[in-house]
């Protein structure tokens, strides 16, 4: 699958990772949509995209890929605070970009004005527990966390697009593998379409693009669809619309989620 979408990548023009951490955009508005692998495919060969989107490169490699490993409590705060709607919800985890081997701890913190504010801090080792590196960083942004275990695995490769017209990301993130314990669950045919800007309510190419396509904004996060398909023991009802809308390795898998 990734050769296939790295030679639909032959027309954008390059920019390298300095560039792109300059627009890391650690606080943020997001907007997520929902697409087959097909549409995806669709997506990066028009042309309008390319003349205006230029796309990370690491490595001579257009496509990265991401090992992420989440933590929650044992009844899985978290997790119940995003189904509950919870406003200044959080998450935690630890994340490898294997494209230049950085390892970081990380913490997701969602505001009720809609915006995402990334904290984080490098480490050497890619660690399977919350330990006390993890607990700095979270008493130094305010978090005080205790008990939180690994709860979800979750593995993805990802394009990133940056606008050259104005401060604005986007990342098509593909190939999704979550795993806990002896469960493991694939998306092969799902692909997420990520937006990224600093202010709310602009109208950019993108978002124009795939409006033209019908394909409207859908609220996505891996970590809590990852729960609701690796645990069985859950309430998951606000979820079910999301699963309904994944795009499996073939159409009858779903039904073993709703």
């Amino acid at each position: 699958m990734k050769n296939l979408f790295e030679n639909e990548l032959r027309n954008f023009e390059n920019y390298s990772l300095e560039n792109c951490e300059k627009l890391a955009f650690q606080n943020r508005f997001d907007t997520k949509f929902i697409l087959k692998i097909d549409g995806a495919v669709d997506f990066l060969q028009n042309k309008n995209i390319a003349q205006n989107y230029s796309i990370l490169q690491v490595d001579n490699s257009k496509v990265q890929d991401y090992d992420t490993l989440y933590f929650d409590t044992p009844d899985l705060f978290c997790f119940k605070c995003h189904k509950n709607g919870r406003a200044n919800r959080f998450k935690f985890r630890t994340r490898h970009y294997l494209s230049n081997g950085k390892i970081f701890n990380e913490i997701k913190k969602k505001l009720n004005t809609g915006k995402t504010i990334k904290f984080r801090k490098k480490r050497e080792v890619f660690q399977q527990e919350f330990d006390a590196d993890f607990e700095e960083l979270a008493k130094e942004n305010g978090f005080f966390c205790e008990n939180l275990s690994p709860s979800l695995a979750v593995k993805f490769s990802r394009i990133t697009l940056l606008s050259k017209n104005f401060p604005e990301r986007a990342t098509l993130d593909f190939g999704l593998k979550y795993e806990f314990l002896d469960k493991k669950i694939s998306l092969p045919n799902t692909a997420i379409i990520e937006i990224k800007r600093e202010k709310n309510g602009e109208r950019t190419f993108l978002q124009k693009y795939l409006r033209s396509k019908h394909i409207e904004p859908s609220g996505f996060s891996k970590y809590c669809v990852g729960i609701c398909l690796t645990k069985e023991d859950i309430k998951k009802n606000i979820f079910l619309p999301k699963i309904r809308n994944l795009f499996f390795e073939n159409e009858r898998e779903s039904e073993n989620y709703l």
